[in-house]
């Protein structure tokens, strides 16, 4: 009989961590004849938690990042300590779903035997921590090809790096256009609807959205968590100044998010770059593909791995109020270019994109690590 490899997957918690989903998306596609998944979380609650337990997967409670410590002589130390708590049930591979730059997870997974792999989901690079918790690593996964290119190109880092996108189920988009969203919003069903998900955050620059729409006639609902008080009195204050308050609709979290792209005719994911920030493998993109919904999007890493312009969707320079105007009309122009648009994406997605593919590729960089064939 075959030992398994036991894999734990670590993850701040189930409640506020956005890529829970996604990491349970892998651990129910593993094979369980090969590898035996733990759950590490360093708090408990949320629906995906309970999902866990109900699914019976072996979950632990503890920390795996050392708090507080001054110093790298005192976070070794600190490792060492929390590393005894793991160290019992003898990890093969220790899967880091935690996005932060801090490494000392990195030391208590090699100071409890375990041969660690982090993902590497945003674009921050500045900080030394990432340099560190990188050349610490047995392997790591890189979200686009950007960060595969450029934060990875030191062959110390080539050789541990593997390029896995963000991948969707693209079963749950595949629903008919959704009426009913458009009366609860008051949304004429003739109305040209966009719409937009993702945090209320600045660097997301929903700002730059609503100045395109207030130049054309369209509808635009912006679905996602508040996250930064002041920039949402910035959106108020602007859907107020150019007198939107009809026609662009803030609606918070969207549970239903196939529902929302359903019932939209254009999705727009106007990401900025000031400040260095760009995107990761921006999922809602992928779901919005998935859905056969056009796409434009802010020419900016993540966003062009998914969208080749007059192939996939279109991109437009970031902060450019002028150019989405100029894609936002270009679709609505031309409907046979837009058929064309959306069966190319769907096809990425297929191709490229879906869960299968991606616990897949996951797996084939643990057996990879055990020298499995």
């Amino acid at each position: 009989m075959i030992k398994k490899v036991r894999v734990l997957f670590t993850i701040p918690n189930f409640i506020t961590a956005g890529s829970g989903r996604e990491m349970m998306n892998i651990i129910d596609r593993l094979d369980k004849n090969l590898f035996e998944p733990y759950i590490c979380v360093q708090q408990e609650g949320g629906a995906l938690f309970e999902e866990a337990i109900m699914k019976q997967y072996h979950i632990i409670v503890h920390d795996f990042m050392v708090h507080n410590a001054t110093g790298m002589i005192a976070t070794i130390k600190g490792a060492k300590r929390l590393a005894a708590g793991f160290k019992k049930y003898k990890f093969d591979i220790w899967q880091s779903f935690n996005w932060s730059s801090d490494y000392s997870e990195a030391l208590i997974a090699k100071f409890s035997g375990a041969k660690y792999v982090y993902v590497k989901k945003n674009m921050n690079w500045d900080r030394a921590a990432w340099k560190v918790k990188s050349f610490l690593s047995n392997q790591i996964i890189a979200r686009n090809t950007t960060m595969f290119r450029v934060f990875f190109a030191p062959p110390y880092l080539r050789t541990k790096t593997h390029f896995i996108p963000g991948a969707v189920d693209v079963t749950v988009f595949q629903e008919q256009r959704n009426k009913t969203l458009r009366v609860n919003f008051h949304i004429p069903e003739d109305a040209f609807l966009i719409c937009c998900v993702a945090q209320l955050v600045r660097v997301k620059d929903q700002l730059t959205l609503i100045k395109a729409v207030a130049q054309t006639d369209a509808y635009l609902i912006l679905a996602g968590a508040a996250r930064d008080e002041e920039y949402v009195s910035e959106l108020h204050n602007l859907i107020e100044t150019f007198g939107l308050k009809e026609r662009v609709k803030i609606a918070g979290s969207v549970n239903n998010i196939a529902g929302l792209l359903n019932a939209c005719d254009v999705f727009v994911l106007p990401t900025t770059n000031i400040g260095g920030h760009e995107e990761g493998s921006p999922v809602a993109l992928i779901e919005a593909m998935a859905v056969k919904l056009p796409c434009i999007a802010s020419n900016v890493a993540g966003n062009r791995d998914l969208i080749q312009t007059n192939e996939t969707g279109l991109l437009f320079a970031p902060n450019s109020v002028e150019e989405l105007v100029a894609c936002i009309n270009k679709y609505r122009a031309e409907p046979e270019y837009v058929k064309k648009m959306v069966e190319n994406a769907y096809e990425l997605i297929i191709n490229e994109h879906t869960l299968d593919i991606e616990a897949a590729s996951f797996s084939k960089v643990y057996k990879k690590m055990m020298r499995i064939r």
